[in-house]
């Protein structure tokens, strides 16, 4: 299979083509094998798809996790296993795809983008996972091994919540759900650096501050970019006409549509406050300019006057008397100390200090 960057590598290529598009992890293919029902549970992990053997889907649910997209031959014979649409395969090879939900003829083809945040640097990773919804089973596929369904594969394995007793279609709102929450996650600790932010800028702003700025903007962009379309999705999920669909899962979805929604409100509040948090930045840098500024003129219009009378007692004419006084030099200091004294009181009356 090639892979390419960007879709300009596709250039040409007719439709179908398996071409990996985007940051592809690299490595050996994981393939899980998840079957269950209210009373039975069985997980296997695969070495081939060749391998795949379903259970009658009257009887149980069956979940393939499919992790690393990196091998050709796992998607080209998941699509044959499947009766999978080439165009199908084409998307879940293109992970810079935006979210959507697309319906093919026996199959529902939902695509959504699973974020987290980078310990290391601080800022928003995401990938790409595809789902396939048929009459009793899942697909997934990710592009990258790890990530946040963890609790979910929890669940069916300790009999946990509704994913045990419902069928694949609540299956795949409990995954879409997850990743929605830690939307939520994402969007909290944002909230949080924004806040902390706010309170440092407010005592002492630095230069660094508006970069900080910059990259908390930049990543509430990110996040809005793959939620705006989530929401779609969701919605679309909720009015969908699809047998794969129980009108009993339609509440759930509702209540993620919900939840999108939720978080696209809660995006735009954070990103009002830091336009409000750079207004403050920038009004207390100037505020901070003025009072040196008015600082440097006090002292500037102080001397002004001192300067005078130092520049009139340091010219060289013989005839200037108090240069031949006893206390000359003393009187003269003194005056000039009392008229300082004089304009800071002065200063002080008009508050301008």
């Amino acid at each position: 299979m090639k892979k390419v960057k960007s879709r300009s590598g596709k250039a040409g290529l007719p439709p179908g083509s398996l071409v990996g598009v985007g940051d592809i992890s690299k490595g050996v293919s994981k393939i899980t094998l998840f079957t269950f029902n209210n009373d039975v549970y069985e997980e296997k992990q695969l070495i081939t798809i060749g391998d795949l053997q379903l259970p009658d889907p009257s009887t149980r649910i069956s979940w393939l996790d499919i992790d690393g997209l990196d091998d050709d031959k796992v998607v080209t014979q998941t699509g044959e296993r499947f009766n999978l649409h080439p165009l199908l395969l084409e998307d879940v090879l293109n992970t810079d795809h935006r979210p959507k939900v697309e319906e093919y003829q026996d199959t529902l083809f939902v695509v959504v983008k699973m974020l987290s945040l980078d310990e290391e640097t601080g800022g928003i990773e995401n990938e790409q996972v595809s789902f396939v919804l048929g009459k009793g089973y899942l697909l997934s596929f990710q592009d990258k091994p790890g990530d946040i369904l963890d609790p979910i594969r929890d669940r069916i394995r300790h009999k946990l919540g509704r994913v045990r007793k419902s069928g694949a279609d609540y299956l795949l709102y409990a995954l879409l759900d997850v990743i929605v929450d830690n939307y939520f996650l994402i969007v909290e600790e944002l909230g949080k650096r924004i806040e902390a932010l706010e309170r440092k800028v407010t005592v002492r702003p630095t230069s660094d501050d508006l970069h900080t700025m910059q990259e908390l903007r930049g990543m509430l962009i990110t996040v809005s970019r793959y939620v705006a379309p989530t929401r779609e999705l969701a919605g679309r999920l909720n009015t969908i006409q699809s047998e794969l669909f129980d009108k009993s899962t339609r509440r759930y979805i509702n209540d993620l549509q919900d939840h999108t929604v939720y978080i696209s409100e809660t995006i735009g509040t954070l990103r009002d406050m830091l336009a409000s948090l750079e207004n403050t930045y920038h009004a207390l840098l100037n505020l901070r300019s003025g009072q040196v500024i008015k600082v440097l003129t006090i002292i500037s219009s102080i001397f002004i006057p001192l300067t005078f009378i130092v520049g009139v007692y340091g010219m060289n004419f013989d005839n200037m008397p108090e240069l031949r006084w006893h206390f000359g030099y003393y009187t003269v200091m003194a005056f000039m100390a009392v008229v300082a004294v004089a304009m800071l009181i002065w200063f002080r009356v008009k508050k301008w200090l």
